[in-house]
C-alpha cells in the first residue's frame, strides 16, 4: 500500500511517545496507510498485550460460568 499522505500529516508520532501511545500510533497507522512494517518492538508488544486480554477473557469467562480459575 502506497503512503497516505494525508493520514501521516493528521496524526504525527508524538514526541516522546510512550509506548501505549507508540502502539496505539502504529495499529492506526497499519489499517489507514501501511506504507511499511510495523516495528519488530511494536509487533512483540501487540501479541503480548492481545494474549494477555485473551487470558483475562479466559479468567472472566470460567468465573462466570462458576469455575475456579
Amino acid at each position: 500500500m502506497a503512503l497516505n499522505a494525508t493520514w501521516h500529516r493528521a496524526h504525527p508520532m508524538p514526541p516522546k511517545a510512550t509506548l501505549e501511545q507508540r502502539v496505539r500510533w502504529h495499529i492506526a497507522h497499519a489499517k489507514a496507510c501501511g506504507c511499511r512494517r510495523m516495528p519488530e518492538s511494536i509487533r512483540r508488544e501487540v501479541r503480548r498485550l492481545q494474549a494477555r486480554r485473551r487470558a483475562a477473557a479466559s479468567r472472566a469467562k470460567a468465573t462466570a460460568a462458576g469455575r475456579p480459575r
